[in-house]
């Protein structure tokens, strides 16, 4: 498989008061595509830094020192800006300067976010505005990067013609291949857009074949005023912005046109809600996040990620707030989308039995660094280094033998004064001298199977 997202030597420290808190200290990792990639660890070893790295959302006293790289479909969105130098963080570190870096990081990232990358957050009450309806905060993330296809599903909606209507149900009926043939045949005829409304309609369980059909035929809309058409063509054509520019002397067809846009926005997002299983999808676009459960709630936070069909989305342990049947459900439907989809996940959790569920691979960090990374049979049960064998033994097992859970002795380190060398030879049951004064190299022991300690390799 083709790496999406390759991080190399990712240093990303935090200037606080009390001295330079180091979170990241060259981790090193890829993501493949159309895969689900595990990250685990205790709490403070820097999943969800790594996670807010990759989307760059980090606060104005986040360093991201020099040489670190996070290269994005083969860009590498770092080279662009002067970053800090680690010899000379302590010593000439101005605060104003690295805000100006991380707010043009972030302004720079903003036209990826949300598009190629997304990002699930942990709770989501906290992260869905209370506000506002769970449609609108679905089509704020259309709006952003989709107002083209946007516009583009309401045109070809307007220019569907009734022999198209019988051609698209021709291909229903007859093809082995719906979804390839509905494609060629929106691109034929331009009307790009068409196909994911049929397909909706087509993958809708609480339908009889009838009423798919009836609802077909019903998605032909009348023509709008020429005005709108207008400027809902040159939207679709990619000349928004001067259409904003003009529209903004008119605020009143300004307002209109966007009401024109965030109704289509609604009716992706009942498809986008339908998709993944949220009953009642054309009720729940109205409602507002405190009258869902947390399941649906979370689905909704899913729902906003995909919205913008991203090639990578990062999960930050999205089920840690949901009871068991609700988590199992949410893993399942992580694993439905990955296939469907083929998009590529990051899954942030503390909780190895749940990342056993839906990854291809696990990496398991420890202050700041993978120290380990490899299949799921490889980190279960072939294991090598001691960190990652400390988690394992700290899982709860039912067996009326064991009667206490193991824990890894000591506590994760200060990251403000963190240990020489391997950062785990405080808490290793077999370290050695050279553990404290070196920091161990990443080596592939098998076949993608890597292992940072001096346990193995030369």
């Amino acid at each position: 498989m083709s790496e999406i997202l390759t991080i190399n030597n990712l240093k990303v420290w935090f200037h606080t008061r009390r001295g330079t808190f180091k979170a990241l200290n060259g981790v090193n990792l890829n993501l493949r595509k159309g895969e689900v990639l595990g990250l685990a660890g205790e709490s403070g070893s820097g999943k969800s830094t790594l996670g807010l790295s990759i989307m760059a959302l980090l606060p104005s006293n986040a360093i991201i020192v020099r040489g670190s790289k996070i290269i994005l479909k083969n860009r590498d969105y770092l080279k662009y800006f002067e970053l800090f130098p680690e010899e000379k963080i302590d010593r000439k570190f101005k605060i104003k300067k690295n805000q100006k870096i991380m707010k043009h990081i972030r302004d720079f990232l903003a036209k990826i976010r949300g598009k190629e990358v997304s990002m699930v957050f942990q709770e989501p009450m906290t992260a869905l505005n209370p506000l506002l309806q769970i449609g609108y905060q679905i089509t704020e993330a259309l709006l952003a990067h989709s107002s083209i296809n946007l516009a583009k599903r309401i045109l070809s909606r307007i220019n569907l013609t009734e022999d198209d209507v019988r051609e698209i149900l021709k291909i229903v009926k007859s093809s082995k291949n719906v979804e390839k043939d509905l494609n060629e045949f929106s691109k034929l005829k331009k009307l790009d857009g068409i196909e994911d409304q049929v397909l909706y309609i087509l993958n809708r369980k609480d339908l009889s074949t009838i009423r798919k059909e009836r609802m077909i035929y019903s998605l032909k809309e009348k023509m709008k005023n020429p005005l709108t058409m207008s400027y809902l063509k040159k939207i679709a054509e990619n000349k928004s912005i001067g259409i904003y520019r003009f529209l903004n002397r008119i605020p009143i067809l300004k307002r209109y046109l966007k009401g024109v846009l965030i109704k289509e926005g609604y009716r992706k997002a009942i498809e986008l809600l339908a998709m993944l299983n949220i009953p009642h999808a054309e009720k729940v676009v109205y409602m507002y996040p405190h009258e869902l459960s947390g399941g649906m709630r979370q689905r909704v936070s899913i729902a906003i990620a995909l919205a913008n069909n991203p090639d990578i989305i990062i999960l930050d342990e999205p089920t840690s707030a949901l009871d068991v049947i609700v988590q199992y459900q949410i893993l399942q439907l992580i694993s439905e989308l990955k296939y469907k989809l083929n998009i590529s996940f990051i899954f942030i959790s503390h909780d190895l039995s749940v990342l056993a569920e839906v990854c291809d691979r696990i990496a398991i960090m420890y202050g700041g660094r993978i120290v380990e990374i490899g299949p799921i049979d490889k980190i279960f049960y072939e294991s090598l280094h001691p960190y990652t064998k400390g988690l394992l033994r700290a899982i709860p097992k039912i067996s009326k033998d064991i009667k206490t859970i193991e824990s890894i002795p000591g506590t994760v380190p200060d990251m403000r004064n963190p240990p020489n060398g391997c950062m785990f030879h405080p808490r290793c049951p077999y370290v050695m001298d050279v553990c404290r004064n070196k920091v161990p190299k990443s080596i592939e022991y098998s076949k993608d199977h890597f292992v940072e300690c001096f346990l193995y390799g030369e």
